[in-house]
């Protein structure tokens, strides 16, 4: 079964929360998907700002075409709200919409700072995570990378709290390349993600001219490509904004 996982103000108070926050980028980026050398749908990655709650959030939504449609007949939807303060990036909520008719692999975490709790409740399952000092889930993992990144050029572990617990992921920078999208080609530096104790591999090819917004995204599992995501088109984005 494939799991993809694999992004108006109100008041001066919102416009300064905003402005405080203006390193993290908002965009909306789409991407052709192609599983094991076929094309096999489209992605939308997202990040806007929320003013009435305060939050930005992140949306990634993947619809499968063809075949893999019949199993997948729904958008994989994840959406990630979360707020910036001194510490970093703070998720405040994630939800994970599988696709399926079922939806027997969805699940929702809260996030309860104070507490240093997150609560993971799926289906058929609740439970509660302890939460380090400083923890993202899958949507503001994505955000976080381009924001370091933006802002140090420096690559790092990131602490991610999932349905099956608190997992670290180890980037590694692998130089520089071109690489044709459908802006054309871009100069992006490349980096390998990999979760500690998975044999799964995720290489990304960022663009500092867009904030290091990810052109390509390649998921490999035992040195073969499973899952590529290919950058069609991006709004919001440019190297001065």
């Amino acid at each position: 079964m494939i799991r993809w996982s694999i992004l108006a103000l109100l008041a001066l108070a919102a416009q300064a929360a905003h402005g405080a926050e203006a390193d993290v980028a908002t965009y909306t980026a789409t991407y052709r998907v192609v599983y094991k050398g076929k094309e096999a749908g489209t992605a939308e990655f997202g990040v806007r700002y929320l003013a009435e709650q305060d939050v930005y959030e992140f949306r990634s939504s993947v619809m499968a075409k063809g075949m893999l449609k019949l199993v997948r007949p729904n958008p994989a939807v994840e959406r990630s709200q979360f707020r910036v303060d001194e510490s970093g990036i703070r998720p405040v909520r994630f939800w994970y919409e599988d696709g399926s008719r079922s939806g027997e692999d969805n699940f929702e975490i809260a996030f309860d700072w104070q507490r240093r709790v997150a609560t993971v409740s799926g289906a058929e399952a609740r439970r509660e995570l302890a939460l380090p000092e400083t923890a993202l889930d899958r949507g503001s993992l994505q955000v976080a990378l381009m924001r370091e990144l933006a802002a140090t050029g420096a690559v790092r572990t990131l602490r991610l709290a999932d349905e099956d617990g608190i997992v670290e992921y180890e980037y590694t920078d692998n130089g520089t390349a071109t690489m044709p999208t459908g802006l054309g080609i871009v100069a992006t530096r490349v980096l390998t993600q990999q979760r500690v104790g998975s044999s799964r591999i995720t290489s990304l090819w960022v663009a500092p001219e867009l904030r290091f917004l990810p052109v390509r995204i390649e998921q490999r599992r035992d040195g073969e490509v499973q899952t590529a995501f290919e950058l069609v088109n991006v709004k919001g984005l440019s190297a001065d904004h």
